[in-house]
């Protein structure tokens, strides 16, 4: 493998420094260099780590939830969908200024709109290097959890949390600036309703009124979206 320049390596134990991990012996500090060039700077890029730390990260919020915050699970879902958001991980990227750590070509520097996905993707791929490092969240977690801690008690005072149909709602406008249209396809022995979007159904609730049906398919249809939006900017980019 490639030698990483001594004064790269010192700019590498500055970002663990602002990470607070305290056990950088077990950090591989040749995926951590490699987690930080941007497609646009090299062909050897963290592109792959990228791919590792999405899922590392999404299992990593998983248990957190799990083990401290008891919830309905479509609520625990809506949770990780919003903290494992670009927008979410972009902001916490940004708290370590992790856009000054990321080698990157000067032409998509200067592109202001990709900054958030750079800097999301850019965590995660820190993320993947590090779990790869140890095969475990020993370096991760303290760090992260952190960030879990102080963000959740805030999205859980939003109006959308436990209202599928506001987050819902919230997301198509934001997307595509419309709303998600309920049909009523049965009332009897329980209301049935569908919820479309982009001219497809995304989702199919069961209640004992047109409201708990309608909540029940925005809750169902939520999720998919998110993973939908996700994956496609993921593709995209």
């Amino acid at each position: 493998m490639t030698k990483i320049p001594p004064s790269r390596v010192q700019e590498l134990y500055r970002l663990l420094d602002r990470l607070t991990i305290k056990e950088k012996h077990k950090v591989n500090l040749e995926l951590l260099d490699r987690a930080l060039i941007h497609p646009s700077y090299s062909s050897e890029n963290n592109d792959h780590l990228e791919f590792c730390g999405d899922s590392v990260i999404r299992l990593e919020v998983t248990f957190y939830l799990y083990h401290y915050h008891l919830a309905p699970l479509g609520d625990l879902t809506n949770l990780r969908n919003q903290l494992v958001s670009d927008k979410t991980l972009a902001a916490i990227a940004d708290s370590y200024n992790l856009d000054h750590f990321i080698l990157v070509s000067a032409e998509a520097a200067r592109t202001t709109p990709k900054l958030r996905s750079r800097l999301a993707d850019g965590l995660e791929a820190v993320v993947g290097a590090l779990y790869l490092s140890s095969s475990d969240f020993s370096l991760i977690s303290p760090w992260l959890d952190q960030h879990w801690e102080r963000l959740i008690p805030q999205l859980k005072t939003k109006p959308a949390y436990g209202n599928y149909k506001v987050a819902l709602q919230e997301l198509t406008q934001a997307e595509w600036r419309e709303l998600p249209e309920y049909r009523l396809i049965q009332e009897r022995p329980q209301f049935v309703a569908e919820v479309w979007v982009q001219n497809q159904c995304w989702g199919t609730g069961v209640g004992n009124s047109i409201k708990e049906a309608h909540q029940q398919a925005a809750a169902q249809a939520l999720p998919l979206l998110q993973d939908f939006l996700q994956n496609n900017r993921t593709y995209t980019e």
